[in-house]
């Protein structure tokens, strides 16, 4: 988890920013330089924190739909469902 800095009107978007990583990454174990690069993200404007939250969060239901079908696939069916998935580029 994330520590909240220090108060000051930066350190409150700051603070801001920090609560909203700790929301989606709970629960993930984090290494203190990985710590360090979060803390200094949450520096920025918070749209951009949204942004690369919502990236995370994609990613992680991808990777939870693609163990999903890991398990209810077998063989060629999962292969071919992820080819298919991973060939459908959206913006």
């Amino acid at each position: 988890m994330l520590k909240q800095t220090e108060s000051g009107r930066r350190k409150v978007i700051e603070n801001r920013n920090i609560r909203k990583l700790n929301e989606v990454l709970a629960g993930v174990e984090l290494t203190k330089s990985e710590e360090k690069t979060l803390i200094w993200i949450a520096g920025y404007e918070a749209d951009s924190v949204d942004n690369l939250l919502s990236v995370i969060e994609k990613a992680a239901r991808v990777r939870a739909d693609n163990m999903h079908c890991m398990k209810c696939c077998s063989g060629r069916n999962a292969i071919q469902f992820n080819e298919g998935f991973n060939s459908e580029k959206t913006d």
